[in-house]
């Protein structure tokens, strides 16, 4: 946390040293321009909001795991603040220079050693976050593929695979912002709007077996919830993924 924010402190002083405080003064619009970025906003605003897969981690290191629920509320309400503070602050303050598509840092001079010190802030938060990712999707893998707990050497070199997979992804990405945004449109839509509704059917389904027929109001929205989910989840990823290659083709 500290690193990220002191990652945007220098940010924010580039861009005050820059343009001084004229980009608040504009009246740019703010809004997506067409469907492809707005397909764009929706993966990395899910990408934010993917708590889903971490949850059981923090559940299981809390105090009083009782407390998840509200702290789950508590830090989404944070979240939610400071990404509209930050990203149209930001925005806002560069817009007098520069018109990125990408993220922040293409912004930032590359000669400049306040550059310098953001990229390696980005690469410390990166990798003191990886283990939150790579962990609970290494031990996914090892459960599909039947290892143990006591098979160490096997654990290792699916989490060192894993890792390169993600390094080799990177190097070939056009950028950080298109990553973010697919996995957001594709896996954390994926595992946020259509697997629960989908469990959720299940569930009263097994549940209810005498009246399996029978649709009540929570069935019919459980159903509303899982068709909008399967939507959005192909056409934010399909547009999202058709915008990385003509970025990479570039």
């Amino acid at each position: 946390l500290l690193a990220l924010a002191l990652s945007f402190i220098v940010i924010v002083w580039q861009g005050l040293v820059e343009n001084g405080l004229t980009g608040f003064q504009s009246t740019m619009n703010l809004w997506p321009r067409n469907l492809t970025d707005a397909s764009s906003w929706f993966g990395v605003v899910v990408f934010g909001y993917g708590i889903v897969p971490f949850i059981l981690n923090f559940h299981e290191s809390m105090k009083t795991p009782k407390h998840i629920g509200l702290a789950m509320k508590m830090g989404l309400i944070l979240v939610f603040f400071g990404y509209i503070i930050i990203s149209s602050g930001v925005r806002m303050l560069f817009s007098p220079s520069h018109s990125f598509d990408g993220d922040v840092l293409q912004a930032l001079p590359t000669n400049s050693w306040l550059a310098l010190i953001v990229r390696l802030l980005m690469t410390f938060v990166v990798a003191m976050t990886a283990p939150l990712i790579v962990v609970p999707c290494g031990e996914m893998i090892e459960g599909k593929l039947g290892i143990g707990v006591d098979e160490v050497r096997k654990r290792i070199a699916v989490r060192v695979l894993l890792c390169m997979l993600c390094m080799i992804v990177s190097e070939h990405a056009p950028g950080f912002v298109h990553v973010v945004s697919f996995i957001g449109c594709f896996c954390a839509s994926i595992i946020g709007f259509v697997l629960p509704p989908l469990f959720c059917i299940q569930l009263r389904h097994n549940t209810r077996k005498d009246n399996v027929t029978k649709m009540d109001f929570i069935s019919c929205c459980d159903v509303g919830a899982l068709a909008i989910g399967i939507i959005t989840t192909i056409l934010t990823s399909t547009m999202t993924f058709g915008e990385m290659r003509k970025s990479q083709q570039q």
